[in-house]
């Protein structure tokens, strides 16, 4: 991961916001490719989460800069914040992989830029590093059961293991 110490606490949050815009909109299209009903309320759970997160920040942003927009990039450095990237021939795991990654990441940098702000926001974004954390293990699980069963993504969930 690029080092935060040099970046702005503004743009960073900046690009925390448009990374967590980007999960939620590939969470959403997963929830919507899947057949599996389980992984599908997975994948919808979780883009609802990372909209609450985009959520989180633009008020906790609101809350340090007052009635200032933050400036959200079109796209975030990947070394900073991978993103998961869907082709129509991305495999479940090859999603998966990309997930576990882009969540591990993110746990680091709110954990990072947790460490550059006030004690009063700091609580906040060591939450949102914790729920990264949680997704991460999420996808994981995931992403071992993909690699198990070929068509786990395809198939309910009773009909994976007959």
């Amino acid at each position: 991961m690029v080092s935060l110490a040099k970046q702005p606490v503004k743009k960073l949050l900046g690009y925390a916001i448009r990374a967590e815009i980007d999960a939620h909109r590939i969470y959403a299209r997963m929830a919507d490719r899947v057949r599996n009903a389980l992984l599908k309320e997975k994948f919808g759970l979780l883009a609802l989460e990372e909209k609450k997160h985009k959520d989180i920040l633009l008020r906790l942003f609101a809350s340090m800069w007052g009635g200032e927009k933050p400036e959200i990039p079109k796209s975030v450095d990947e070394r900073l914040l991978p993103a998961v990237s869907l082709k129509p021939s991305s495999s479940l795991a090859d999603v998966l992989s990309q997930a576990m990654i882009a969540e591990k990441s993110a746990r680091e940098f709110y954990a990072s830029l947790a460490k550059r702000v006030q004690a009063t926001n700091r609580q906040m974004l060591m939450y949102l590093s914790k729920v990264e954390n949680s997704h991460y293990l999420m996808w994981r699980g995931e992403y071992i059961l993909a690699l198990q069963f070929e068509d786990y993504a395809e198939k309910d969930i009773d009909k994976v293991i007959t």
